[in-house]
C-alpha cells in the first residue's frame, strides 16, 4: 500500500526523469549539436537583463489590471463574511458554532485567493509567452548572433530550438515577476564575485 502511494506521489519525478533520460538518447543517436556558447560578462548582466525585468513589472501591472476587477468584488465579501463571524461576542453555548463558521469561513477564503491566484498565474503565462516570442529574452542577449546566425557553425536546428527553450523559459521568468529576475541577478553576482575572490592569491 505504502509503495502505491509513494510512486503516486513521485510520479511528475519519474516522468520528468524519464523524458529527459528519452531526451539525451535522442540527442545523442540523432542530433550531437555542438553547444552555444554564451557571453557572460558580469558588467553587462545587468544592462542586458533590464529589458527582461521591466518587460515583467509591465506584465505585473497588466495582470493586476486585468484581474482585480473580476476578482475583488468576491474578495472583499469573503473578507467582511470572516470579519463578521470574529467580531460575534465569545458566548459559551455557541463557541462551538462560531468555531466552525469561522473555519469555514477561513477555508472559503483561502479558496477563493487560490483560485485568484491560479487565474492571475494563468494570465500571466500567456503574457509572458507572447512577450517572449515578441523577442524580449533571457538567453538570446548572451549568445554569439553571428555563429547563431551561420548555418556552418550552427545548423538552423539547433537554432530553432535554442529559440524555442528561450522562449520557454524566458516567459518562466517573465511571469515569475520582476523579483525573480532581480534574484537571477543577484545569484549570477554573488557566482562571480565569489570565483573572482576564490582566484585571487
Amino acid at each position: 500500500m505504502s509503495v502505491m502511494s509513494n510512486a503516486k506521489k513521485n510520479w511528475p519525478l519519474l516522468a520528468a526523469a524519464a523524458s529527459a533520460l528519452v531526451g539525451v538518447i535522442v540527442f545523442r543517436v540523432f542530433l550531437n549539436w555542438d553547444g552555444i556558447s554564451l557571453t557572460v560578462r558580469l558588467q553587462d548582466l545587468s544592462g542586458l537583463l533590464a529589458p527582461l525585468a521591466f518587460a515583467s513589472a509591465v506584465i505585473e501591472r497588466a495582470v493586476e489590471i486585468l484581474v482585480s476587477p473580476w476578482r475583488d468584488a468576491g474578495a472583499s465579501k469573503l473578507s467582511k463574511a470572516l470579519a463578521a463571524i470574529q467580531a460575534r461576542p465569545a458566548e459559551p453555548a455557541a463557541c462551538a458554532q462560531n468555531a466552525a463558521d469561522l473555519q469555514a469561513a477561513s477555508d472559503a477564503l483561502d479558496e477563493y485567493r487560490g483560485d485568484t491566484q491560479r487565474f492571475a498565474f494563468a494570465v500571466s503565462l500567456t503574457l509572458s509567452v507572447l512577450v517572449s516570442m515578441a523577442g524580449v529574452r533571457a538567453l538570446g542577449p548572451f549568445a554569439d548572433a553571428v555563429k547563431l546566425n551561420d548555418i556552418k557553425l550552427t545548423p538552423s536546428a539547433q537554432h530553432l530550438f535554442f529559440l524555442v527553450i528561450d522562449v520557454a523559459l524566458s516567459a518562466g521568468l517573465l511571469a515569475g515577476g520582476a523579483d525573480g529576475i532581480h534574484s537571477v541577478v543577484n545569484a549570477a553576482t554573488s557566482f562571480f564575485d565569489g570565483a573572482a575572490d576564490r582566484a585571487k592569491p
